[in-house]
């Protein structure tokens, strides 16, 4: 028996979380064939089983969390003729196993050793569910394997609707969740609000439109707040620090690495974009894009997640106007942009309408006193308002 225990990942990966099993007890699989889905930390990968043979045993559920080196599933392996090689640990795939086999005539469902019987995790979830005694269930899949259909069967027809739906946490909403309890719990929020007239950055993005066009990047207005933002914090350094709760000690980053929150189906993901110092806006324009693309389609390694030194929140893509962005620790600030729309300001005392940002500053007030805040924030402004002081300091 070959015992497949979950590889170190590398990147300090030291758990995973069993997302689906692609494969089932009793079912022949071959060497490299996808055996379980994981999810770690925050990317999902396929990894697949180093032998051929006859699975049998899978342990655990969908949703269970599983150290680094534990067993996951036991494997029945085939006899190698002297001239194969031994089995070698191959990357992980990407891709979906083929259909499961058809279902046979029912039978009496196979337990195994334990007096447990065949039944795929997912499909034994739905037979707590509906309140289906597994054994009393004529088995059509095959090796005597309890399938969906069979479980639905006999219930007779008569599944009820549940009053109420539980969403087990797990996954990235998990990991987000407890980054947020971590940054609650923690770090002391403190939340300034200003607003930029965004004329002239405005007119610099129209003029550059059809370079970055002909480049394949759609030119936004985040890469330039970016830029603006790497600009304003080598002057602002304690803004882009992180802190050391267990040596109390406060980091200064000599680098801009900037995350920025992506909107996905599974939560919120912040990729991180190193380095932006010497990135120029349309390179930046090309990263975030291609970061927050590869983010959505869960394509993103978990490299691309960590070591950011400040991040922002776009909610103003979304409409939103005016928030108060939690920190992503152990960062020390993060900002927040609301949409950009035409509101009334006054200009030589006349009121004309102008696109305005809305801007929101959430600092940790251990590290970043209130002044220093304000400051950071108005030279933020300032290179907002006068996007020339952008190019100038490039």
């Amino acid at each position: 028996m070959f015992e497949f225990k979950f590889p170190d990942v590398g990147e300090g990966i030291a758990e995973g979380e069993i997302v689906r099993w692609l494969a089932e007890v009793g079912q022949e699989i071959a060497e490299h064939q996808p055996l379980v889905e994981m999810e770690t930390d925050k990317a999902v990968v396929e990894l697949p089983s180093p032998v051929s043979g006859t699975v049998r045993e899978l342990r655990g559920e969908p949703g269970d969390v599983v150290p680094v080196g534990n067993v996951l599933a036991v494997i029945d392996e085939k006899e190698k003729t002297p001239e194969k090689s031994p089995p070698k640990e191959q990357p992980f795939a990407v891709g979906v196993v083929g259909e499961l086999e058809e279902a046979q005539e029912g039978a009496p469902p196979v337990e195994d050793a334990k007096g447990k019987v065949a039944v795929l995790p997912r499909d034994r979830k739905l037979a707590q569910e509906l309140g289906v005694d597994l054994r009393q269930v004529r088995a059509s899949g095959p090796q005597g394997r309890i399938t969906e259909d069979d479980i639905r069967a006999a219930t007779g027809g008569k599944e009820e609707a549940a009053s109420a739906e539980r969403i087990p946490l797990r996954g990235v909403r998990r990991t987000m969740a407890k980054a947020m309890v971590a940054s609650a719990f923690s770090a002391v929020h403190v939340t300034i609000m200003e607003r930029a007239d965004a004329l002239a950055l405005r007119r610099l993005r129209e003029r550059e439109h059809d370079i970055a066009a002909s480049r394949g990047v759609r030119l936004t207005w985040l890469p330039f707040i970016v830029k603006a933002l790497t600009l304003v914090l080598e002057r602002f350094p304690i803004l882009n620090s992180t802190f050391d709760q267990e040596k109390g000690e406060i980091i200064l980053h000599r680098k801009c690495h900037i995350g920025f929150a992506v909107d996905t189906p599974d939560g919120l993901l912040v990729p991180v974009v190193r380095n932006t110092r010497r990135m120029s806006i349309l390179d930046l324009a090309a990263a975030l894009q291609d970061l927050a693309l590869r983010a959505r389609e869960r394509k993103i390694t978990p490299a691309e997640l960590k070591g950011g030194t400040f991040t922002v929140s776009n909610y103003g893509v979304l409409g939103g106007i005016w928030g108060t962005p939690i920190i992503n620790p152990p960062e020390a600030a993060i900002l927040g942009i609301g949409r950009i729309a035409e509101a009334p300001v006054v200009r030589d005392g006349q009121v004309v309408a102008r696109p305005v940002v809305p801007l929101s500053l959430t600092f940790d007030h251990r590290i970043i006193d209130g002044a220093t805040a304000h400051r950071f924030l108005n030279a933020l402004i300032e290179h907002i308002e006068d996007p020339d002081i952008i190019l100038l300091e490039t």
